[in-house]
């Protein structure tokens, strides 16, 4: 009889942890606290792949090489793992900025004008033309800086599939042979290159975060009262403090492509029953925990934010006019 090994009590233990934030959003989701077409979903989606990430790890934990299905499904969604809190904290700026510039805009992603007179935009196509185009949806709507993040991202996540997918035919019982080194190149290449990109768009996460505490710190926000003394809202410190372990994650994602010693293909890192407690430690403690962290921090943006105005509803005229006055704010 197999017993738990060091990698599934750990997955176990993430498991726990990910099924109680799961059940607090289904509660929030089922009594309207949240909506199911809100920033939030993209936190829900994140939390249904680590969650059964965190399944197949157990069952790797505990069967070992004996099933190889479960070894290749828990690399893939752990790869997945990745993508999406990078983009969530760029949707929750995004919605800070909707709620609370005086705009009702985001300069991260201007929303279409609410004149009544004028033609709705057609959701369904926009979203047809993301499905079928990709990154390419960019020559469409190419002055959205978050569409072009998303679509960077897409295109980095794609690197970093192909990286670890050309290692998956590599003979690792002869490191020295020309195709194993051939194909240990080809991936560090493009899984370092696809990490770089992710920890770049970071980088822009951040300084889009100072820009809007400075912006907020000068001139407040629709939440605070008229004449009081700007402040800075507690939503832009926890999303602040959500980027820090982003950034973690990130790094150790590039030196995990570069540095082999790491990489979960090293066979030196596995026993016969899996995982060997170092690499475990290494990988949940630098991998799985920061994701996590960021889907914690990012919840507790229901209490900060709770108080928020809502959306502005803005005429043509009155859009233009109150995104200059925050582009001039950015300016001060």
């Amino acid at each position: 009889m197999r017993t738990f090994t060091a990698e599934a009590r750990t997955a176990l233990a993430f498991l726990i942890g990910y099924l109680v934030v799961f059940a607090w959003m289904l509660f929030a989701y089922l009594t309207h606290l949240i909506k199911w077409r809100s920033r939030y979903s993209l936190i829900f989606f994140h939390i249904i792949i680590r969650i059964a990430s965190q399944g197949l790890g157990i069952a790797f934990g505990i069967l070992g090489f004996s099933n190889t299905s479960v070894f290749l499904g828990f690399l893939i969604l752990s790869a997945e793992g990745y993508f999406s809190p990078v983009l969530c904290a760029f949707r929750f700026l995004v919605s800070w900025h909707q709620h609370n510039l005086a705009s009702g805009t985001s300069w991260l992603e201007p929303r279409e004008t609410t004149d009544p007179t004028a033609p709705k935009p057609n959701k369904s196509r926009k979203l047809l033309v993301f499905i079928f185009l990709g990154p390419f949806a960019l020559l469409i709507y190419r002055n959205n800086p978050v569409v072009a993040i998303h679509s960077i991202l897409v295109l980095a996540n794609v690197a970093i599939i192909i990286g670890g997918a050309y290692l998956a035919g590599a003979d690792y019982n002869n490191l020295d042979s020309p195709d194993t080194q051939r194909r240990l190149e080809v991936s560090k290449i493009t899984r370092s290159a696809g990490q770089g990109v992710f920890l770049a768009c970071n980088a822009v996460l951040l300084v889009a975060i100072v820009h809007t505490l400075l912006n907020n710190m000068r001139h407040g926000d629709r939440s605070q009262r008229k004449g009081a003394t700007p402040r800075i809202h507690p939503t832009l410190i926890i999303i602040l403090l959500a980027w820090l372990p982003l950034t973690v994650r990130g790094t150790f994602g590039i030196l995990q492509s570069v540095i082999f010693e790491l990489s979960y293909f090293n066979p030196n890192n596995y026993t016969s029953s899996g995982f060997k407690p170092s690499f475990t430690a290494i990988e949940y403690g630098f991998g799985v925990l920061p994701e996590f962290l960021t889907c914690v921090l990012l919840n507790l943006t229901y209490v900060t934010s709770r108080k928020d105005a809502p959306r502005r509803q803005i005429n043509e005229r009155g859009f233009e006019a109150l995104q200059m006055g925050d582009r001039a704010q950015l300016v001060v």
